[in-house]
């Protein structure tokens, strides 16, 4: 079936797509697969953690007319809702605790509300069998692409992540071993400390080390993030790499004699941040930032970011 977008599925590559979307949409943890290959499907594809059913359905006719489509999808959500019935005793341990509060099919496009009336009586019929993975609310609908916009552009632009990967990582203010970040002395840190010293705001040495123990605690973050990223992710790990390793490379040309250390410094992080979030589309900002303060802080160490004094 040819898409909005232009895109053309077959049913299966159509599966495969939507529940990609899916994962995009609720986040990768969050979506479990029914896969049908043993023994015949349940009449769903997958099922969300918050209790939606999706069956993902694209007739095979790409140039179906509204009247046809009906037909199809009609014909789709009675043969599956009878699955959803009949399969009382596999569903009951497949969704364990989870009630089911939806019964979506998911497909390209449909045009007919007679679509959406056969739905509420195919939900009505539902609640009448009283069965014990569904809840009193429950209803069934139809879906299409385009009520999935933000995601499949999302996903469009780059790999699925992990529920964790959107979530805030926290910051720590002592190393593992418990040293206060404060305190923590070396001569990288001590290079680091100078730059510093040159912004006006950071010329007291308290504010100064605790300004450089917020910048280390983000380091260590950022390296555990990229390290999450590397080994769940690792495309996501290289567009991060690439795109911190661009902005290095602009660094030298970028500022000179005469620019504020302040302003030197924050957009240097904004654009870092701006970057990731560009590469890696749904990343928590503060993520972002610690990414950005992990290759700030690597930078005011060595020779790539520095302060240049006018004249």
């Amino acid at each position: 079936m040819t898409g909005a977008s232009g895109w053309i599925w077959d049913p299966d590559s159509w599966q495969e797509w939507a529940i990609r979307l899916l994962r995009q949409q609720y986040g990768a943890d969050n979506v479990i697969k029914v896969p049908d290959q043993d023994r015949g499907d349940l009449g769903i594809e997958c099922f969300t953690r918050s209790g939606i059913v999706y069956q993902c359905y694209c007739p095979e006719n790409p140039d179906l007319g509204p009247r046809a489509l009906y037909d199809n999808h009609r014909d789709k959500i009675t043969k599956d809702i009878k699955k959803f019935i009949q399969n009382e005793v596999e569903l009951t341990r497949l969704f364990d605790s989870v009630k089911i509060r939806s019964w979506i099919l998911f497909t390209p496009r449909h045009e007919s509300h007679k679509t959406v009336q056969h739905c509420s009586e195919k939900a009505t019929l539902v609640r009448r069998a009283n069965l014990p993975y569904v809840a009193t609310d429950f209803i069934v609908d139809v879906h299409e692409l385009a009520d999935y916009k933000d995601s499949a552009e999302i996903l469009r632009r780059g790999p699925i992540l992990p529920a964790p990967v959107g979530v805030p990582a926290t910051i720590p203010k002592v190393t593992a071993d418990g040293i206060d970040f404060r305190q923590v002395q070396s001569p990288l840190i001590s290079v680091m400390d100078e730059k510093l010293s040159r912004i006006p705001r950071l010329a007291n040495p308290d504010k100064r080390a605790t300004y450089r123990a917020h910048l280390l605690g983000s380091h260590l973050t950022g390296e555990g993030l990229l390290d999450r990223y590397m080994e769940s992710i690792p495309e996501v790990y290289q567009q991060i790499v690439d795109c911190v390793a661009s902005v290095e490379r602009g660094l030298l040309l970028a500022y000179g004699p005469g620019d504020l250390p302040h302003k030197v410094l924050g957009s240097v992080i904004d654009e870092v941040c701006e970057r990731v979030e560009q590469v890696v589309p749904g990343i928590a900002k503060s993520n972002a930032e610690s990414i950005a303060l992990m290759a700030v802080t690597d930078w005011l160490q060595q020779c790539p970011l520095d302060f240049e004094e006018a004249g």
